[in-house]
C-alpha cells in the first residue's frame, strides 16, 4: 500500500513538471510575436522627442540599458532605432524566460527527489529555485532530515548550490 501510494506521488510531480515546463517552453514560442506590439509601444512612450531613436538620456529608466546600451547600439551611431531596441529588449526578456523555466524545473526535480525519499516529509519541505540556487525551508523532525534534503537537492541534477534554511520542529 505505501508503495502505491509512494507511486502515485512520484507520478504526479512526474506529471506536473512535464505540464510546467511545456507550458513554459510553449510560451517561449509565442513571446516574441506577442512582444512586438509591447516593445513599439513602449519604444514611442520612450521616444520623448519623437525622433524615433532613444538617446542614453531617453532610456535613464530603463534598468537593462544602463549597462548595456552599447550593446544594444549594433549600428554605433549613440541612438537605439526601434529595432535596436526591440531586438536587445526582446533577446533579454527571452533569456530571462528560459532562466524561469529551468528554475522551476529544477524546483521540481528537486520535489520529486525529496517525494522519493522515505525519511522524509517531503511535503512540508518547501523548495525555490532562483538562477539555479535552490533554498530549503520548512520544519523537519530531525538533524538527519535537514542532512538528507540537502543531499537530495545538492545532487539533483542542474542545482549550482543549495541554502539549507530547513528548521527542527520543537516538541
Amino acid at each position: 500500500m505505501r508503495n502505491t501510494t509512494h507511486i502515485k506521488s512520484t507520478l504526479l510531480v512526474v506529471a506536473l513538471t512535464v505540464s510546467s515546463v511545456s507550458s513554459q517552453v510553449f510560451a517561449l514560442d509565442n513571446i516574441a510575436d506577442a512582444n512586438q506590439s509591447a516593445y513599439t509601444t513602449a519604444f514611442k512612450a520612450l521616444d520623448l522627442d519623437n525622433s524615433n531613436s532613444l538617446t542614453k538620456s531617453e532610456l535613464k529608466s530603463e534598468k537593462l540599458f544602463n549597462n548595456h546600451f552599447n550593446d544594444a547600439d549594433k549600428d554605433n551611431d549613440g541612438s537605439l532605432n526601434q529595432e535596436e531596441y526591440t531586438n536587445f529588449k526582446s533577446k533579454a526578456d527571452q533569456k530571462n524566460v528560459k532562466r524561469i523555466a529551468k528554475d522551476s524545473f529544477i524546483t521540481s526535480k528537486v520535489k520529486g527527489n525529496l517525494l522519493k525519499d522515505e525519511g522524509l516529509k517531503s511535503l512540508k519541505v518547501s523548495v525555490k529555485t532562483h538562477q539555479g540556487v535552490v533554498i530549503l525551508s520548512g520544519f523537519v523532525e530531525t538533524e538527519d532530515q535537514i542532512k538528507q534534503a540537502e543531499k537530495i537537492a545538492v545532487d539533483t541534477e542542474g542545482v549550482k548550490s543549495v541554502k539549507n534554511s530547513l528548521i527542527l520542529k520543537k516538541d
